[in-house]
């Protein structure tokens, strides 16, 4: 059942009338004159409803005649009938000025003006509160509470190597698919960890019931390809070596050199480790410069604790110190431990002397008259680094 707007188009002999869809040549059919009202003529509009069938349209109901006009329908506003304001204002409070609160006497002169309260007001002074200025340091700039301040005792940690796989990829890729998880065990555990896994593949197998793994093909297999994968690997250390000569941590850089003895040779092998050598000696030679400059300054600082530890610290194992800087720092040291040092920070520049360069030369010029337990610990900790300290104490208390 569907509802259209039709128009009457003509009369037939046996008193139906024909249609059609207003404004359109389709659809279009018959209608029974008995459903029209007596006065209908050609161009007549009605509302319809229609059923659709196999051999057409049949009008089963016709409603009331379409009332055509050329002005639409309007609505009229009557409104409230108060005379309003046709714009407001609404002021934004400031948050970020609180002086003036809702009471402020320029809020009270508004509201009173609004109610016509003419009486005057005293205008009363608030007081600013401290508690919401920002508080800042002698310098004028915020304090960085979040920020964790390095201590002055903390030395810089050098960068760990950080190899990218690159040719190991490669070396993978190269690889038949049937020898790709060998070869991925083989970079992860090793020959050894190879072993393992064929055991625990067999075990596996043996307690389904199922033929086990040939240990010594695989492992055979394995032997064949693992030289490549280890060139393959030390290439990528070497590569982030080279890459990082000036910031890695020089152990790490002297660890690839001395792996590459142990790699298959071959050109680029012999050109990396070259250029690895050639950048490690001038790496040691600048740090060491920097190295022995920082304790001359320390030292002529006065910050021998700073100093001695410094001194125990050379960028590369067993450098020493010049026989001048050796001197000035035993009798900085020797200077710094007297009677009149308190008992924690005597402890602290022995304890420091002890695993520095002149553990064996410093003689202190005094010790505390009465030395306490957390001294003492100290002493008996240090009594085989530095026994020339530890002689100044009561053998029967350390």
């Amino acid at each position: 059942m569907a509802k259209i707007d039709v128009e009457i188009t003509s009369k037939r002999e046996n008193g139906d009338w024909t249609w059609r869809a207003v404004g359109a040549r389709q659809p279009k059919g018959t209608i029974n004159a008995s459903l029209l009202p007596t006065e209908s003529a050609v161009g007549s509009q009605f509302s319809v409803e229609t059923e659709h069938y196999l051999d057409g349209i049949v009008v089963t109901k016709v409603f009331d005649k379409k009332q055509t006009s050329g002005k639409g329908e309007t609505l009229e506003i009557l409104g409230s009938g108060k005379e309003n304001d046709l714009v407001t204002t609404k002021l934004a409070k400031n948050k970020k000025n609180k002086k003036f609160s809702k009471d402020s006497p320029s809020s009270n002169s508004r509201r009173n003006e609004r109610s016509g309260d003419k009486k005057s007001f005293v205008k009363k002074d608030k007081p600013v509160s401290n508690s919401n200025k920002k508080v800042r340091n002698a310098g004028g700039r915020k304090p960085q509470n979040g920020k964790k301040q390095q201590s002055a005792n903390q030395f810089p940690k050098s960068k760990r190597l950080k190899a990218k796989r690159h040719h190991r990829n490669e070396a993978l890729k190269q690889l038949p698919d049937e020898m790709k998880r060998i070869a991925e065990i083989l970079v992860q555990k090793g020959l050894p960890g190879l072993r393992d896994s064929i055991d625990a593949q067999n075990e596996i197998a043996k307690k389904a019931g199922e033929p086990e793994i040939p240990n010594d093909l695989l492992l055979k297999l394995a032997e064949q390809i693992y030289p490549n994968l280890r060139t393959a690997e030390w290439l990528d250390r070497a590569d982030g070596a080279l890459r990082g000569m000036e910031s890695v941590d020089l152990r790490d850089i002297r660890s690839v050199i001395v792996a590459s003895e142990n790699v298959q040779k071959n050109d680029s092998v012999r050109s990396l480790s070259e250029a690895l050598k050639e950048g490690f000696n001038k790496r040691v030679e600048s740090d060491q410069n920097n190295w022995l400059k920082e304790v001359i300054s320390t030292l002529k600082e006065g910050r021998v604790v700073r100093a001695l530890r410094l001194s125990s610290r050379p960028p590369k194992a067993g450098f020493p110190l010049p026989e001048d800087l050796l001197q000035a720092l035993t009798e900085a040291t020797n200077k710094a431990l007297t009677s009149d040092a308190t008992q924690s920070r005597w402890g602290t520049i022995a304890e420091a002397a002890a695993f520095s360069p002149v553990h064996d030369k410093v003689v202190p010029e005094g010790v505390p008259e009465n030395p306490n337990e957390e001294l003492i610990k100290i002493i008996r900790r240090i009594s085989s680094k530095a026994p020339s300290i530890v002689k100044n104490f009561d053998s029967s208390k350390v």
